[in-house]
């Protein structure tokens, strides 16, 4: 059945249209004027009762549910946007063409929605909302401008597109800086986003410039990923103004392929590896400034987490005096983890002691010794992996010229 509806104020859909006819319509136009109440209709008739699989909002022109139900400050009242809350487990709906001047997507909006195809969103949108398209596996690429224009909000696991996309891509694929430090394409202060082979990228320019990588696109089907070598700082000459790259909260979650992942020169977020199901090998390589083996900024906590089947983790690092091991201490399978160190390191992460500061609890650098620990073994923290094991890093790096 295939319906075509104008909406006013005065006549809502939800009044045009019986709740019988409702969940018999598979096609449907609506123009006009849309509230909440029709909103919470079009939800139910794309669900498991309904028979919703086309709907076309085009023309809507009035939709304003004003910035306190949106949760964002970049929405005004009079802007035009999807209600908070729409269409989740509307598993009917197929294709949907937005509103053509749509300012704000609301949060949880296309919640699991698991043949939802998007051809096009209108360059107008500025905000989505938390969890808007979680779950919906076939939106395969989704473009990010590369300004500020589009303020994603998700800080969550499951922030807009978790575990849906297989591509990022935006206005620039390329690096923002050259091997030499210069500007290929800046203009603007600020924040601008950038894709390179899918991922996601930010370059930040305020006190000094940082490069983080800001989210791996979780249903990428490629089995290993290597975070290119040009976003290391020592690789480019200013090194006062070029920081490490970062690896942001949550970069890495919901990852269904994913089973080797191999990084360089990062300063990692709480929670940057999450929910990786398919992950088996971590590899932390070290600067990329002539030094074979190295160690790298890790300052965070509970950086890898809920990632079952990790089998082993390389650290280019000869000092474990320099590796916090709050990254690893959350993993729930650390027992089933070999760690493998350069050639003859093993000992020192064997016998390595971590100190606690008794004042406030927190773990410090043991060469530091200020306290004696109650129970010498109990903070051989290193001694929780399965096994420790040394490697050569020549077999997995280049040599050096």
């Amino acid at each position: 059945m295939k319906k075509t509806i104008l909406c006013t104020e005065d006549n809502p859909l939800h009044l045009q249209i019986s709740q019988e006819e409702s969940l018999r319509i598979e096609e449907l136009e609506v123009s006009g004027y849309l509230d909440e109440d029709d909103y919470e209709l079009l939800t139910e008739m794309s669900g498991e009762k309904g028979r919703l699989r086309y709907l076309d909002l085009y023309g809507v022109t009035e939709s304003f549910p004003g910035p306190d139900d949106m949760g964002c400050f970049c929405i005004g009242e009079e802007d035009l946007a999807i209600y908070s809350g729409s269409f989740n487990d509307s598993i009917r709906l197929e294709k949907i063409i937005f509103p053509n001047n749509l300012i704000g997507i609301g949060h949880s909006s296309f919640n699991d929605c698991p043949n939802l195809v998007i051809d096009y969103l209108p360059e107008t949108v500025r905000s989505i909302g938390n969890y808007s398209f979680q779950g919906c596996p076939k939106l395969k690429t989704v473009f990010v401008p590369s300004d500020c224009s589009l303020i994603l909000h998700g800080q969550l696991p499951e922030s807009e597109f978790g575990g849906s996309v297989e591509n990022f891509d935006s206005d620039h694929r390329k690096w923002p800086l050259n091997p030499k430090g210069e500007w290929i394409y800046r203009e603007n202060f600020g924040i601008e986003f950038f894709v390179v082979d899918g991922v996601l990228f930010l370059e930040m320019d305020w006190c000094q410039t940082l490069l983080a990588l800001d989210k791996y696109p979780a249903m990428n089907r490629r089995t290993t990923y290597e975070v290119p070598i040009e976003t290391a700082a020592a690789y480019y000459e200013d090194k006062d103004t070029i920081s490490p790259l970062g690896i942001r909260a949550y970069a890495f979650c919901g990852c269904e392929y994913l089973k080797t992942l191999i990084l360089q020169d990062c300063m990692m977020e709480t929670h940057a590896i999450y929910n990786c199901p398919a992950l088996e090998t971590i590899i932390f390589k070290g600067r990329a400034c002539g030094q074979r083996v190295s160690s790298w900024d890790i300052d965070w906590s509970h950086v890898i987490t809920k990632c079952p089947n990790l089998q082993d983790i390389y650290l280019y690092a000869e000092d474990p005096r320099e590796i916090s091991f709050g990254l690893f201490k959350d993993l729930e399978n650390l027992g089933d983890i070999v760690l493998h160190v350069p050639c003859f390191c093993a000992e020192k992460y064997r016998n390595h002691v971590i100190y606690v500061d008794g004042y406030n609890n927190q773990w410090i650098l043991s060469y530091l010794e200020p306290f004696e620990p109650a129970n010498e073994d109990d903070l051989k923290e290193w001694r929780r992996f399965k096994r420790i094991e040394e490697f050569d890093p020549i077999d997995f790096i280049e040599p050096i010229e």
